[in-house]
């Protein structure tokens, strides 16, 4: 809906809206043509809809009548025009605005409840500091004032940088001003009385609140750190805190939602990896105690369990009780459990208390999994993530820019990836953009394909490691100390850890890796090295299949790979890592100089690999008569016109793949 399809429209308004003055709200609409109606009848085009909407919502549902939410009403009101100033009675002229330094001129608007005055008391009294009081938070916004419970008017002004003033400081302003006479008597007084009936009615989640906004400042001052979800709800009314109680929910949860009815956090490190997420959800008529019919944890038949924290898909954190509900009406007892999905019965107690719970999700800047982070764990390897929450738990470090020229590391793949910044292209806003971003960067990838990938998920490379060095054309593939070299080469293009199909059949999962690490040779060459390679560790009689140990050195392309096997690799894997990665460049050289497989190497060379099981595939490719056709990594809908980026390269958006 337009704001134009609102002339001629009678609509009525209902329920409590959080963000939006009734009576400005009507204004508004009237401006725009509609015309306000008190009451849902068969004449009325469209209901306008706040929290706690009664009667008037299932009139309307029964009379079929279009129904809107209040994102929807702010939206049409931002095309409002701009109330007609009042005139004046010719008796009683306007008087001149009095001065009044840090209000004078400035465009401001109001938010919240406020202790001493009503909103329209306020906005009187900045008309006289010569302040313009506006509706909505907007571009020409120079101030938000806001009193308690505030809400999308507030963290609208953070997310634009506009300038955000209490209650009190504005009450100082005008009263230095000497505007305001006896409504803003002894409001110092006033203000220093409500501080202290809210410290005396103040609860240990009040803290918890109060430290979760102010780490949400620190997050969004990080020059690490992009926040891409911010939303701190409003204080739960006595209907949904009525509702909590009656489910007898730990007492510390109902205090909870007595300062912020829902928290959803997300951020991520401008370069990648590493995000955090907290998802708290707001009181609904589905916040409720489940079995596991309901939920699928498998908590047990004799526990049931309600929905805390949503950190992700795969894993989140649940209050679980048991079924048998003892005498009373109180509180009940009730353990904090993250567990991954459909294995609750494996699932840890992340926190003794809810305080507790919400101040170690901080410490670790709710990263995913962090309940399970720094603990033992036989069959898990949580090494990504640990290495996510000491990255947020150090100093900030700046990110190194990106240009044309400089060496990158992605995280498409899902091992990863790294090579060169070719250009930069910032494409215009979409729904296409809301995933990606706009900022995308061309890069020519070490394994050979030219494409454009997300610069929210690409970052420069500043260390030189084992990968880095065993790229270099002068540095051969069999060194003088051959174990050490095959541990050099583990750290470089890590553990083979799986099989996946793609557009040139089987590979391993090292075999990208590897093909950037052969790829600064020449096809041949590298193929001699890699089987030069196997017939030395042959001969040394080294245990191909064996499993070795490799000690950290820092000196890893992905560590959190090794880690997961315990920092353990063999022989064998890495040998076959090598071999795929000469598949995927065969397929990129014949697609290069537009020859049959058969033609890239001689038949010696492809003779050497007879007798290899791993090389199977990649000697099927050397027999081929035909043109291999090059790698695709892209996946279907990866469209760069969609993107508005130069076509003729494949886009690589996402993660992981």
């Amino acid at each position: 809906m337009k704001a134009h399809d609102l002339v001629g429209k009678t609509v009525v308004l209902t329920g409590k809206f959080s963000d939006l003055d009734r009576a400005e709200a009507e204004a508004a609409l009237a401006r725009l043509g509609a015309t306000i109606g008190s009451g849902v009848t068969r004449a009325t085009h469209v209901l306008f809809v706040g929290e706690r909407a009664g009667s008037k919502l299932a009139r309307a549902r029964a009379l079929g009548i279009e129904v809107r939410d209040e994102a929807a009403l702010k939206e049409l009101l931002s095309a409002a025009p701009a109330a007609a100033p009042t005139a004046a009675p010719a008796s009683a002229p306007a008087s001149a605005p009095v001065a009044c330094p840090g209000l004078s001129g400035k465009t401001v608007v109001l938010t919240g409840t406020f202790t001493l005055m009503k909103r329209a008391d306020a906005a009187r009294l900045l008309a006289e500091a010569g302040a313009t009081v506006g509706t909505s938070v907007g571009n020409s916004t120079d101030l938000l004032i806001h009193g308690d419970d505030a809400g999308a008017k507030l963290e609208a002004a953070r997310s634009r940088g506009v300038a955000r003033m209490t209650e009190a400081e504005m009450v100082a302003l005008l009263s230095a001003a000497g505007i305001g006479g006896e409504l803003l008597a002894a409001a110092g007084d006033r203000l220093a009385r409500k501080a202290a009936e809210d410290a005396a009615h103040a609860t240990e989640m009040t803290r918890v609140a109060a430290e979760l906004r102010a780490f949400l400042e620190r997050l969004r001052g990080r020059p690490d750190i992009t926040v891409t979800v911010a939303e701190l709800g409003r204080k739960a009314g006595k209907a949904k805190l009525d509702q909590l109680r009656a489910l007898r929910v730990p007492q510390d949860l109902v205090d909870l939602y007595a300062e912020i009815d829902g928290i959803h956090i997300e951020w991520r490190f401008v370069e990648p990896p590493g995000e955090g997420c907290i998802r708290v959800p707001a009181v609904t008529q589905w916040t409720r105690f489940g079995t596991d019919d309901q939920h699928y944890m498998n908590f047990g038949d004799d526990r049931e369990a309600m929905l805390l924290d949503e950190i992700t898909p795969e894993g989140n954190t649940w209050l679980v009780r048991s079924r048998k509900a003892p005498r009373g009406s109180g509180p009940r007892e009730a353990s904090i459990v993250f567990a991954s999905a459909a294995e609750g019965a494996d699932g840890i107690v992340a926190a003794p208390s809810l305080p507790e719970y919400f101040r170690a999700a901080m410490a670790s800047g709710f990263v995913p999994y962090w309940p399970r982070c720094f603990k033992p764990n036989r069959y898990v390897s949580y090494a990504t993530q640990e290495a996510a929450v000491e990255r947020f738990r150090a100093a900030p470090v700046a990110p190194t820019p990106i240009g044309a020229g400089t060496r990158v590391e992605f995280a498409y793949f899902a091992e990863g990836g790294r090579g060169e910044a070719l250009a930069l292209h910032t494409v215009a806003a979409s729904r296409h953009a809301a995933f990606t971003g706009r900022e995308f960067v061309r890069v020519r990838l070490d394994e050979g394909t030219v494409a454009w990938l997300p610069q929210k998920w690409t970052k420069a490379l500043t260390g030189r490691d084992a990968y880095e060095r065993l790229r270099e054309p002068a540095e051969p593939l069999v060194g003088a100390e051959l174990s050490l070299r095959f541990d050099e080469l583990a750290r470089a293009i890590g553990p083979l850890a799986h099989f996946a199909g793609g557009s040139i059949g089987m590979l391993p999962s090292n075999a990208r890796r590897a093909t950037g690490l052969l790829a600064t040779r020449p096809f041949a060459d590298a193929l001699r090295q890699v089987l030069d390679l196997r017939d030395a560790a042959v001969r040394a009689r080294l245990e191909l299949k064996a499993s070795r140990p490799l000690a950290p050195t820092g000196d890893e392309f992905g560590p959190a790979e090794l880690s997961r096997f315990g920092w353990r690799y063999d022989l064998s894997g890495v040998l076959t890592g090598l071999l795929g990665g000469l598949q995927i460049l065969a397929h990129h050289e014949s697609a290069r100089r537009r020859v049959p497989g058969r033609e890239l190497v001689p038949s010696a060379l492809r003779e050497r690999l007879v007798d290899i099981d791993a090389a199977a595939e990649l000697r099927e490719r050397l027999d081929s008569a035909e043109i291999l056709a090059a790698p695709k990594w892209d996946h279907v809908g990866s469209d760069p016109a969609e993107l508005g980026l130069p076509s003729g390269e494949p886009v690589l958006s996402g993660a992981g793949f």
